[in-house]
């Protein structure tokens, strides 16, 4: 037995996109808070060589990306707090999640000769989680919207 046999055990979409954004905003804390403190490490695993990464060395570079993650997580963890989702703030989650997948895979097409295989392993990895929190919150957005027009 599982909660999809008991409707009523199931978690209300609204809960279930708090949750998913709740753990959207975790990892992103989580990642840009590594990123920030072991630049040089992962820097030393991750690329080929110093760069410069637009203008950056490798370092300054996973540093600059993991300092840019904490406010994200921040805003994500304030919407998932909020009384009500709120559907423009939760779509522009979505769309941020999704302009990181594509950055991603931009990054990785344009300058995959800078990644050891670790690093693009590791963006690749963080890009397929990315796509799945987009993909979760816009279900379960959907589902939270249809639930509070039944119940209207």
């Amino acid at each position: 037995m599982s909660m999809f046999d008991h409707p009523e055990k199931a978690l209300h979409p609204e809960k279930a996109l708090r949750a998913v954004l709740c753990l959207n905003a975790g990892s992103s804390l989580l990642i840009g808070g590594v990123m920030a403190l072991a630049a040089g490490p992962l820097a030393d695993v991750c690329l080929t060589g110093e760069g410069p990464y637009g203008g950056l060395a490798g370092a300054d570079w996973i540093r600059a990306v993991g300092l840019a993650l904490l406010p994200f997580a921040g805003l994500v963890f304030w919407i998932a707090a909020r009384p009500a989702a709120r559907p423009t703030l939760v779509r522009a989650v979505c769309a941020m999640d999704w302009s990181w997948v594509l950055g991603s895979a931009v990054l990785l097409a344009l300058g995959w000769s800078a990644f050891t295989w670790t690093g693009a392993i590791l963006v690749d990895l963080m890009a397929v989680a990315v796509a799945g929190y987009a993909v979760l919150q816009a279900r379960f957005l959907a589902a939270a919207g249809a639930a509070g027009a039944a119940a209207g």
